[in-house]
């Protein structure tokens, strides 16, 4: 009797540590697919970022003189940067689009689609002949391709971001957001250091050849993206849902507009602000220094120097607004960005490579990583898990046609309304712009402890 009984304790106590062995096989496969499904979209976002990024930098100095050569200097940095704002226009049919499809079919296989039209497209930027040689055609197929990319970037933030977040643990979600934010500044990082090396070429092979180099890289980033984003799994959230549902909805964006058409504004308007802080900080500011007659190398290094620092600075945001709630963080960087902005120019106006430096690092990283920490949460727990691709995409996406798409237009014009040598005009819309992205933060309830499994 003695004997069956320890033989039945042994068998269970067997089958207890099996079970508890399976748990824990299970726990680190589970804890292995969230670090690759991290990787894989601060991968992609970087390679993505690195390509669209190349076009901002260009915009500001190559694209002018080479396919607008025929223009005045300030008017053919506008039709440059016309071409840029078209990319942006694109991203929020982009998020349309593959949130449409990313709620009905799933994440993964849009951010493959995103990742091969992502590289194409800046490859053949590289590739594409002058004006002088097909005549009006150039711009039109520099403009094709810009349109391309922002389709491209429109699909793959809300994909990457929904990947991140719905393998990620609850309490973490803010954090590995942010791991896939900073393959934003990743990308500019690189594309910054591309065309700082190029720049170092004289003027005039610079202008005939050096520009396309960083462009012709992103083939080879292309490979690596496709092959990382292949090894990925889907989204359980996703699969969760459609195993209850049994069929997801047939158009999000409809159910979205009828049922969530609130968080989908102030989503938008909370977007904008750190966009159009980042846009002029990287962009405009160059612009600002070329017309001061100040060396544009300088800027380009200040650039990667910030974006360098990012890499740190935004998952300590991101940790901060997991610990003690989005809003307060987002609030705090909207009124430092506020603060800065005068500051940041008159560093620059300066020409010393040191405060240029500062300057950079002051706008386009300190303020900004406490606005972009905690972005990528605060707007993905705003939606349900049926139209969260969707929602988020087209929050942030037509944040950036707002933001960032149409603010280089803007402030260069302001710019060249003062004469083209102060930036109390362009400081002055941006904190403008700051105060109302900063009031949609307020009026949004916390998102931190959402339950976003439904």
């Amino acid at each position: 009797m003695m004997l069956q009984e320890a033989n039945t304790y042994s068998i269970a106590g067997t089958a207890a540590v099996a079970a508890v062995s399976d748990d824990t096989r299970h726990e680190n496969s589970d804890r292995r697919e969230v670090r690759r499904v991290i990787i894989s979209g601060y991968l992609g976002c970087a390679i993505e970022f690195y390509d669209f990024l190349l076009y901002s930098t260009a915009s500001a100095l190559v694209f002018g003189p080479v396919f607008f050569g025929n223009l005045s200097p300030l008017m053919s940095t506008v039709a440059a940067y016309a071409t840029f704002a078209a990319g942006y226009l694109a991203r929020p049919l982009g998020g349309i689009i593959f949130g449409h499809f990313g709620d009905r079919l799933g994440r993964k296989s849009m951010l493959v689609i995103t990742m091969w039209m992502m590289g194409i497209a800046s490859t053949l930027v590289g590739l594409l002949p002058t004006p002088q040689t097909i005549g009006w055609v150039a711009p039109a197929l520099l403009l094709l391709m810009r349109i391309i990319q922002g389709l491209a970037v429109g699909g793959e933030y809300g994909g990457a971001l929904m990947m991140a977040i719905e393998h990620g643990d609850q309490k973490r979600r803010g954090f590995f957001a942010s791991l896939i934010h900073i393959g934003a500044p990743t990308g500019t990082l690189l594309s910054a250091l591309a065309f700082g090396l190029v720049r170092l070429l004289p003027e005039d092979q610079f202008l005939q050849w050096g520009w396309r180099v960083p462009f012709l890289f992103s083939a080879l980033l292309l490979v690596i993206g496709v092959y990382i984003r292949n090894r990925i799994s889907e989204s359980p959230l996703f699969l969760e849902a459609l195993k209850r549902e049994g069929e997801m909805s047939r158009f999000p964006l409809a159910h979205l507009l009828r049922f969530e058409w609130k968080a989908v504004i102030l989503a938008v308007v909370t977007a904008a602000g750190p966009l159009a802080v980042f846009i002029v900080g990287a962009t405009f500011t160059q612009t600002y220094i070329r017309n001061l007659g100040l060396d544009s190398s300088i800027a380009l290094f200040a650039l990667a120097f910030a974006n360098g620092v990012n890499l740190v600075w935004f998952p300590v945001c991101a940790h901060l607004s997991d610990k003690y709630g989005r809003r307060p963080v987002l609030i705090t960087g909207f009124l430092l960005s506020i603060m800065l902005i005068g500051p940041n120019f008159l560093l620059v106006s300066t020409g010393d490579p040191i405060l240029t430096v500062l300057a950079f690092w002051l706008l386009g990283s300190f303020a900004a990583g406490l606005l972009y920490g905690p972005m990528g949460a605060f707007l993905s727990e705003k939606f349900s898990t049926k139209t969260r691709y969707t929602g988020a995409s087209i929050g942030y996406q037509l944040g950036s046609t707002l933001g960032a798409g149409l603010t280089p237009l803007i402030v260069t014009w302001i710019f060249a309304s003062t004469g083209g040598t102060s930036a109390i005009g362009v400081g002055a819309f941006l904190a403008v712009f700051c105060l109302v992205s900063m009031l949609c933060v307020v009026l949004s309830p916390e998102t931190r402890q959402a339950d976003i499994s439904h």
